[in-house]
């Protein structure tokens, strides 16, 4: 049995027919026009959130009373002022060795600048008033013009002492 062939320009239409969509598909693609490049698209910057960290001592013991009391996390409330500012949980640090043990840890509003106010209630020990101001800083960043920085941290109500490490401010209490 023999087989027909096709005719000849026939076969060569067919032939050429692959080259000319594989050199149509890149002449395409690479005749794209770019878009200018933004050297701030795909940068993340942002720093740790601020945490506060308090320090509660007894006045006539010297003992840390977060580590002495049985004080459930669950019981103290944390109020912040304003109050757009959302709630905050706080943990007690009861790793030993660890640089915060004993401390009442939680975070802080370190987004927008202005005023700001914590009030911390443990029952069966009192309370702690936080306040300090968040102030806009000129980064000289053209990907993040500005950061907040937290300033003034004051306890409002008791005799303290404050040391700041990183993200991190530590007050020290005395109740």
């Amino acid at each position: 049995m023999k087989t027909k062939r096709l005719p000849y320009s026939l076969t060569r239409k067919f032939y050429y027919l692959p080259l000319m969509l594989l050199g149509a598909i890149s002449f395409g693609t690479a005749c794209k026009k770019s878009k200018p490049s933004n050297p701030c698209e795909g940068v993340f910057s942002e720093g740790m959130p601020t945490q506060a960290g308090l320090v509660l001592i007894d006045g006539q013991t010297g003992d840390t009373i977060l580590l002495t009391k049985d004080i459930d996390t669950s019981t103290i409330t944390i109020t912040p002022e304003p109050a757009d500012v959302p709630s905050e949980r706080g943990i007690i640090v009861k790793q030993p060795g660890a640089p915060w043990h004993g401390s009442l840890m939680f975070h802080i509003t370190d987004t927008k600048k202005g005023a700001f106010k914590y009030k911390i209630d443990i029952p069966n020990v009192g309370s702690v008033t936080l306040s300090y101001t968040n102030k806009e800083v000129a980064s000289g960043n053209a990907c993040n013009p500005y950061y907040i920085n937290v300033t003034d941290p004051v306890i409002e109500d008791h005799p303290f002492t404050v040391s700041r490490t990183g993200s991190r401010l530590i007050f020290k209490i005395t109740l």
